[in-house]
Protein backbone atom coordinates (compact mmCIF):
# COMPACT_ATOMS: atom_id res chain seq x y z
CA UNK A 1 0.00 0.00 0.00
CA UNK A 2 1.39 3.38 -0.99
CA UNK A 3 0.52 6.30 1.28
CA UNK A 4 0.14 9.63 -0.54
CA UNK A 5 2.63 12.32 0.57
CA UNK A 6 -0.18 14.71 1.55
CA UNK A 7 -1.64 12.07 3.88
CA UNK A 8 1.75 11.52 5.52
CA UNK A 9 2.20 15.26 5.99
CA UNK A 10 -1.24 15.55 7.61
CA UNK A 11 -0.79 12.60 9.97
CA UNK A 12 2.63 13.69 11.22
CA UNK A 13 1.53 17.32 11.55
CA UNK A 14 -1.48 16.22 13.61
CA UNK A 15 0.71 14.06 15.87
CA UNK A 16 3.14 16.94 16.41
CA UNK A 17 0.31 19.34 17.29
CA UNK A 18 -0.74 16.99 20.10
CA UNK A 19 2.64 17.57 21.73
CA UNK A 20 5.12 15.14 23.15
CA UNK A 21 7.41 12.88 21.22
CA UNK A 22 6.47 11.44 17.85
CA UNK A 23 8.37 8.30 16.87
CA UNK A 24 8.20 7.12 13.27
CA UNK A 25 9.72 3.91 11.91
CA UNK A 26 10.47 4.57 8.25
CA UNK A 27 11.49 2.29 5.39
CA UNK A 28 15.00 2.30 3.94
CA UNK A 29 14.09 4.11 0.75
CA UNK A 30 13.29 7.81 0.66
CA UNK A 31 10.29 8.40 -1.58
CA UNK A 32 7.95 11.41 -1.57
CA UNK A 33 5.91 10.21 1.41
CA UNK A 34 9.02 9.46 3.49
CA UNK A 35 10.50 12.84 2.54
CA UNK A 36 7.33 14.50 3.87
CA UNK A 37 7.85 12.82 7.23
CA UNK A 38 11.60 13.50 7.37
CA UNK A 39 11.06 17.20 6.70
CA UNK A 40 8.88 17.45 9.82
CA UNK A 41 11.15 15.58 12.23
CA UNK A 42 13.48 17.36 14.63
CA UNK A 43 15.82 14.38 14.87
CA UNK A 44 16.39 11.24 12.81
CA UNK A 45 18.16 8.22 14.28
CA UNK A 46 19.59 6.01 11.57
CA UNK A 47 20.03 2.53 13.08
CA UNK A 48 22.85 0.64 11.38
CA UNK A 49 24.18 -2.86 12.08
CA UNK A 50 27.90 -2.79 12.80
CA UNK A 51 28.82 -4.73 9.64
CA UNK A 52 30.67 -3.37 6.63
CA UNK A 53 27.99 -4.39 4.10
CA UNK A 54 25.28 -2.78 6.25
CA UNK A 55 27.31 0.42 6.58
CA UNK A 56 27.68 0.59 2.79
CA UNK A 57 23.92 0.17 2.33
CA UNK A 58 23.24 2.71 5.07
CA UNK A 59 25.45 5.20 3.24
CA UNK A 60 22.96 5.29 0.38
CA UNK A 61 20.06 5.69 2.80
CA UNK A 62 21.88 8.38 4.81
CA UNK A 63 22.55 10.43 1.68
CA UNK A 64 18.83 10.52 0.87
CA UNK A 65 17.82 11.23 4.45
CA UNK A 66 20.33 14.09 4.86
CA UNK A 67 18.87 15.81 1.80
CA UNK A 68 15.58 16.27 3.69
CA UNK A 69 16.18 15.94 7.45
CA UNK A 70 17.73 18.64 9.61
CA UNK A 71 19.45 16.49 12.25
CA UNK A 72 20.57 12.95 11.42
CA UNK A 73 22.48 10.81 13.93
CA UNK A 74 23.71 7.23 13.86
CA UNK A 75 22.91 4.41 16.28
CA UNK A 76 25.12 1.36 15.76
CA UNK A 77 23.38 -1.94 16.49
CA UNK A 78 25.50 -4.90 17.45
CA UNK A 79 29.21 -5.40 17.77
CA UNK A 80 31.28 -3.83 15.01
CA UNK A 81 33.56 -6.13 13.07
CA UNK A 82 36.07 -5.77 10.26
CA UNK A 83 38.13 -3.11 12.03
CA UNK A 84 35.21 -0.75 12.51
CA UNK A 85 34.09 0.87 15.72
CA UNK A 86 30.91 2.87 16.29
CA UNK A 87 32.65 6.24 15.79
CA UNK A 88 34.11 5.02 12.49
CA UNK A 89 30.67 3.88 11.32
CA UNK A 90 29.19 7.29 12.12
CA UNK A 91 32.12 8.99 10.38
CA UNK A 92 31.65 6.89 7.24
CA UNK A 93 27.99 7.92 7.20
CA UNK A 94 28.77 11.60 7.77
CA UNK A 95 26.62 11.91 10.89
CA UNK A 96 27.32 12.14 14.62
CA UNK A 97 27.10 9.01 16.76
CA UNK A 98 24.01 8.94 19.00
CA UNK A 99 24.98 5.67 20.65
CA UNK A 100 25.38 1.93 20.44
CA UNK A 101 22.81 -0.79 21.08
CA UNK A 102 23.84 -4.41 21.52
CA UNK A 103 21.85 -7.04 19.63
CA UNK A 104 19.03 -8.29 21.83
CA UNK A 105 18.52 -11.98 21.10
CA UNK A 106 14.98 -12.29 22.50
CA UNK A 107 13.62 -8.97 21.22
CA UNK A 108 11.96 -10.20 17.99
CA UNK A 109 10.08 -12.91 19.90
CA UNK A 110 8.91 -10.49 22.60
CA UNK A 111 7.70 -8.04 19.94
CA UNK A 112 5.86 -10.87 18.14
CA UNK A 113 4.12 -11.63 21.45
CA UNK A 114 2.93 -8.02 21.72
CA UNK A 115 5.57 -6.47 23.97
CA UNK A 116 6.60 -3.06 22.66
CA UNK A 117 10.27 -2.77 21.67
CA UNK A 118 12.31 -0.97 24.30
CA UNK A 119 10.19 -2.11 27.25
CA UNK A 120 13.22 -3.83 28.80
CA UNK A 121 16.72 -4.97 27.96
CA UNK A 122 19.54 -3.30 26.03
CA UNK A 123 17.21 -1.24 23.85
CA UNK A 124 15.39 0.08 26.94
CA UNK A 125 18.73 1.06 28.54
CA UNK A 126 19.82 2.86 25.34
CA UNK A 127 16.49 4.71 25.14
CA UNK A 128 16.60 5.75 28.81
CA UNK A 129 20.13 7.12 28.44
CA UNK A 130 19.34 8.82 25.15
CA UNK A 131 16.25 10.57 26.57
CA UNK A 132 18.15 11.65 29.69
CA UNK A 133 20.84 13.25 27.51
CA UNK A 134 18.28 14.80 25.13
CA UNK A 135 16.12 16.21 27.92
CA UNK A 136 19.16 17.48 29.79
CA UNK A 137 20.39 19.29 26.67
CA UNK A 138 16.95 20.76 25.96
CA UNK A 139 16.71 22.13 29.50
CA UNK A 140 20.23 23.54 29.54
CA UNK A 141 21.36 20.86 32.00
CA UNK A 142 24.54 18.95 31.20
CA UNK A 143 23.68 15.41 30.18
Amino acid sequence: MVVPPAAMRSVVAAARRRGGVVVVDLPRRVDEAVAEVLAQLDLVLLVVPGELRSVAAAGRVAAGVRMVARDVRVVVRGRCRQGLDAEAVAGLLGAPLAGEVPVEVGLPGRVAEGEPPGARGALARFCDGFWQRALGSAQGVPA
